[in-house]
């Protein structure tokens, strides 16, 4: 019941918003356009500063900018401002629903065990009106009457607040937040700083005295600031659909460079004069710093120095005498009390796809036994090389979980990504050894494939749009490792007789080791412990 009324809620604040948002967004445009077409009427008009024809809808319309004088105030005079204060209340509506509601899943990314939601949602709340007043601070000051510099320090607070909105928030909440700050500081510039100018002047008028202009002009820089904002705003609403941005290493300079190309999308569209070489050289050169930054680049090739054993010519499986190797038998035990796993408050799409709720899989033990558990010989077979499988592991990106959520394969083998969900998922490989990847899958059964090249213990996969969702890769030179079931066993078959070291990696609980010999036709039994 929950689950569904709170996906209605998050539908309809996501419509309202975007309702508003368009209506707000529109009339900025219109008028920063109108003010830059208006051009002296062909015969002087009293009180006129400029004028522009258009025509749309099959009608003509003449638009006046005028001065208004003492007792000229019109009766009726409409007010652009609902649509500003409904956007902003929907997008703080829709952040709480979305990301304070359900323990913050959608705060952090997975992995990353923040342990005060509560404190995180009141930085969050508190980082709103702390940009604005910063800002308005800047421009209200001094400094904020030499427009280059005030623009420059502005451009270098935003540097800053970008960095660190990404080190304390996953990176997807953290885009929606500069996306909520900047929208915070043009709603206050229109009912902080232009109403109050715009309404001093209406009652200097209606009192029959003369209004104050700079009122206007101070009114016009923030509406001017504010148009600027608006298409990295209108980015970082919709940035949830673009996992490749938010999701990025580099997620940082990217949302610096999609600020620059909005607003200089914004100066080329809106100014008339003469635009000059600058905004054009500003809007290809971030595209071009973005497509480096985004797009996947191929896997590098290794040099023949740094083969690794499964990658050179791969010794016959023959030359694994049966009759000498043996037998290990790894068992893991829980010592403790088993957490209890915590829901997971996911977002609609992912109620949708769930018959049931959704647990955390940080820590799954029964009667004692760990389940996750990856085991894998970790030393004493440096010498000695294998042949690469070629046959395919999937992993399943499933009811928005990854499944299993820790698997191992070997150096080389084709690992196949699969969304079995009927709507966007992505896999972002957090490789440090092998070659990192951030690839989106859109349609249910679309797949990927990659080998992983290097040894690595771990490698973490996750899904930036759904950042709970993470699952663990090991990957070896060799075809000795498992991970435990149910059950907390795993047996390793047809190992080499010698000396080994064995190691068994939890996600929470991390590794642990011991050193076993294993005889030609020998049973090997060993236990590891986590308390």
């Amino acid at each position: 019941m929950f689950d569904s009324l709170h996906g209605w809620v998050s539908y309809f604040l996501r419509w309202g918003h975007l309702i508003a948002g368009i209506s707000w967004i529109g009339s900025s445009f219109y008028f920063v356009w109108l003010d830059r077409a208006l051009t002296l009427p062909e015969k002087p008009k009293e009180g006129v500063e400029g004028e522009v024809w258009m025509v749309h809808s099959g009608g003509f319309y003449q638009v006046e900018r005028r001065k208004i004088a003492p007792g000229q105030m019109p009766q009726t005079l409409h007010w652009f401002k609902w649509e500003a204060a409904f956007t902003w209340i929907t997008g703080v509506l829709l952040m709480a629903v979305v990301y304070y509601a359900g323990g913050g899943a959608l705060l952090f990314d997975a992995g990353d065990n923040f342990s005060n939601v509560s404190q995180a949602i009141g930085f969050s709340l508190l980082v709103l009106p702390l940009s604005w007043l910063i800002y308005d601070g800047l421009w209200n000051s001094s400094l904020g009457k030499n427009t280059k510099a005030a623009t420059s320090i502005s451009f270098v607070l935003m540097m800053g607040l970008v960095y660190g909105l990404s080190k304390f928030f996953g990176g997807r909440a953290a885009y929606m937040h500069v996306g909520a700050v900047f929208g915070t500081i043009m709603v206050a510039n229109v009912w902080m700083r232009i109403l109050p100018a715009q309404q001093k002047m209406i009652d200097a008028t209606q009192e029959g005295r003369q209004p104050d202009f700079t009122l206007s002009g101070k009114a016009k820089l923030r509406s001017i600031h504010n148009s600027y904002l608006t298409l990295p705003v209108l980015f970082l609403m919709l940035s949830n659909h673009y996992p490749m941005t938010y999701g990025s290493e580099k997620s940082v300079a990217i949302l610096l460079l999609l600020f620059v190309l909005g607003a200089a999308i914004r100066h080329y569209k809106i100014t008339k004069e003469k635009v000059g070489f600058l905004p054009p050289l500003l809007i290809v050169g971030s595209l071009a710093a973005l497509a480096y930054l985004t797009l996947e680049r191929k896997p590098s090739l290794e040099k023949s120095s740094d083969l690794i054993p499964s990658q050179v010519e791969s010794v016959p499986t023959s030359f694994v005498e049966l009759s000498q190797t043996g037998t290990i038998h790894a068992g893991v035990k829980f010592t403790g009390t088993v957490p209890l796993a915590k829901k997971i408050f996911v977002t609609p799409e992912c109620v949708a796809a769930n018959s049931k709720p959704l647990m955390t899989e940080t820590l799954i033990a029964q009667n004692g036994r760990l389940q996750n558990v990856f085991i894998w010989i970790s030393r004493g077979l440096e010498a000695k090389t294998f042949p690469t499988p070629t046959k395919e592991v999937i992993i399943d990106q499933r009811e928005c979980a990854y499944r299993p959520h820790v698997i191992g394969v070997q150096v080389g083998q084709p690992v196949t990504f699969l969304n079995s969900d009927a709507f966007l998922h992505n896999i972002h490989s957090m490789a440090k050894e092998n070659d990192k990847f951030n690839v989106s899958l859109v349609n249910k059964s679309q797949r990927i494939t990659r080998k992983l090249m290097k040894p690595e213990i771990m490698l973490r996969s996750k899904c930036d749009i759904h950042p709970w969702m993470m699952g663990y890769i090991g990957v070896v030179s060799h075809p000795y490792f498992g991970v435990t079931h149910e059950k907390g066993e795993v047996t390793l078959v047809q190992v080499p007789a010698g000396s080994y070291t064995v190691s068994a990696w939890h996600e929470t609980l991390g590794i642990k080791t011991q050193e076993l010999e294993v005889s030609a036709k020998g049973n090997v039994n060993v236990e590891f412990s986590f308390p």
